[in-house]
C-alpha cells in the first residue's frame, strides 16, 4: 500500500492529500472546525457525511463531541454566490464516550484511504464519506467512495458498519431533518451533492389597471408558499377600476391550492371572488355585487379548468353556474383565460390574454406583464388593459 505523505506544522499528514484534503481545508475554516494538524489532543476524530459532521476529541480522561450540520444556500437558482448555513449540537459526556468507543472498536483507524485499497472502485456519483483522525504525532485524512457499491470487500464492510452505528446512535438523519425544517422557506439549498432543493419564491405584483370606460385604477397581488414557518399555498389579489363620475369596478380574489392533490401532473385549488360594480348602463347608474366560488384542477401542459357558483346580489338576486379555463404557453410566455357565468339564459363572460417578459434574477424586478381583456357583463361591455410588475 502506498501512502502519500507530506509534512506540515509538527505533524505527519497521511492519506488522500492530493484532492480531498486540499478541497476541504477551506470548508473546515468556514465551519470553524478544530485544526487537527495543530491540535495537541491525545485523539481527534471527524466523520463527514453530506451536510453533516460528527467530531470527537479526547484529552487526558476528558472526551468531548459535537454534531455540525451545514448546508449551502443561494437566494435564487442561478445565483453563483452562496452562503453556508450551520448549526452545532454539543454531545453529552456519555454520548461522546459511546461514540469514542464505537470508533476505537470499528477498525476504521487502521484503514487507508480508498485509493490504496485493492478492488475499491471509483465513480462520479454516489456518496463519499470522509474520515479524519489524529494523535499528537500524525494526522490522517481518508475518503471512501460509496462503500455500498464495493461488492462487500472487507474494508467496505468496516466503513458501512461505522456509518450505520454512528447514524443509529446519534439519530443523524432525524437531527439533519430537524435542522432543515428550521431553514427559511425561500431560496435554494444544497448539502454538497448534485441536486438543489429550491422553494418557489413568494411573489408580489403591483401595477396599473384601466379600461376604456373606467380608465383609472390599479392592481396588486401577493402569492406565497410559506410565510415564515407556516405553509400557506395561497394568494390574494385586488383590482380596482374607476372614473371621475362615481363609477367603479372592485375585484377581490383569494385562492388556496394543493388541497387534495399535489403532483407534477395534477394539483387543485379553490378560489373565492368578490366583485362590486357601479356601472353606467343605458344612461342609468346600476349597482351589481357578485360572490363567486369555484373549485378547479391544474392539469398537464399548463392547463387549468374550474367550475363553481356565481351569486348575483343587490338588485339582482340570482344564482348561476361558473365555468373557468386557463392555458399557459411557455415558449411565447403568454397566458389566456376565459371565464363564463350563466344566469337563466344570460351569459356573462370575460376573455383575457397576458404576455410576460422575464428579467435576469440580478434585477429587483422579476418580470413585467402586459394584459388585455374583454368583458360582457349584463350587457355592459368594456375593454380592460393592464401593466403589472412582479417583484
Amino acid at each position: 500500500m502506498l501512502f502519500q505523505t507530506i509534512f506540515a506544522q509538527t505533524k505527519e499528514i497521511k492519506g488522500d492529500t492530493a484532492f480531498w484534503y486540499r478541497r476541504n481545508i477551506q470548508l473546515q475554516k468556514i465551519l470553524d472546525l478544530k485544526n487537527f494538524e495543530k491540535s495537541q489532543d491525545a485523539f481527534n476524530f471527524r466523520f463527514w457525511n453530506h451536510g453533516q459532521i460528527v467530531e470527537i476529541s479526547k484529552d487526558s480522561s476528558e472526551i468531548n463531541g459535537s454534531i455540525v450540520n451545514y448546508i449551502y444556500y443561494t437566494k435564487k437558482p442561478n445565483k453563483s454566490k452562496k452562503d453556508t448555513l450551520t448549526s452545532k449540537i454539543l454531545l453529552t459526556s456519555q454520548q461522546s464516550k459511546i461514540i469514542y468507543d464505537i470508533v476505537k472498536s470499528s477498525k476504521i483507524l487502521e484503514l487507508p484511504s480508498d485509493e490504496n485499497i485493492d478492488q475499491w472502485i471509483q465513480g462520479t456519483d454516489g456518496i463519499t464519506y470522509i474520515i479524519e483522525h489524529s494523535d499528537k504525532k500524525s494526522y490522517w485524512y481518508k475518503n471512501y467512495w460509496t462503500p455500498s457499491s464495493q461488492d462487500s470487500i472487507p474494508e467496505a464492510i468496516v466503513v458501512l458498519g461505522l456509518v450505520e452505528k454512528l447514524s443509529d446512535t446519534l439519530n443523524l438523519k432525524e437531527v439533519y431533518s430537524s435542522f432543515k425544517k428550521l431553514l427559511p422557506k425561500k431560496g435554494c439549498y444544497n448539502s454538497g451533492g448534485m441536486v438543489n432543493m429550491c422553494y418557489i419564491s413568494n411573489s408580489f405584483e403591483l401595477g396599473y389597471s384601466g379600461a376604456t370606460k373606467l380608465p383609472l385604477g390599479f392592481y396588486s397581488s401577493y402569492s406565497a408558499i410559506y410565510i415564515g414557518e407556516t405553509k400557506i399555498n395561497g394568494s390574494a389579489s385586488l383590482q380596482y377600476n374607476f372614473d371621475n363620475n362615481g363609477f367603479h369596478h372592485l375585484n377581490l380574489q383569494m385562492a388556496k391550492w394543493n388541497i387534495f392533490h399535489k403532483s407534477s401532473s395534477l394539483s387543485d385549488y379553490i378560489a373565492y371572488n368578490y366583485q362590486n360594480r357601479i356601472l353606467n348602463l343605458n344612461d342609468l347608474k346600476n349597482e351589481f355585487e357578485n360572490h363567486q366560488l369555484k373549485y378547479g384542477l391544474n392539469l398537464k401542459k399548463n392547463f387549468s379548468i374550474g367550475l363553481g357558483l356565481d351569486y348575483l346580489s343587490k338588485d339582482y338576486d340570482k344564482f348561476g353556474g361558473l365555468l373557468y379555463a386557463h392555458k399557459w404557453f411557455s415558449k411565447p410566455k403568454i397566458s389566456t383565460t376565459l371565464s363564463t357565468s350563466v344566469f337563466d339564459n344570460r351569459f356573462n363572460y370575460k376573455a383575457q390574454i397576458f404576455k410576460d417578459i422575464n428579467f435576469n434574477s440580478r434585477f429587483l424586478v422579476n418580470s413585467i406583464s402586459f394584459g388585455i381583456a374583454y368583458e360582457d357583463f349584463m350587457k355592459y361591455r368594456d375593454l380592460y388593459f393592464s401593466l403589472k410588475v412582479m417583484i
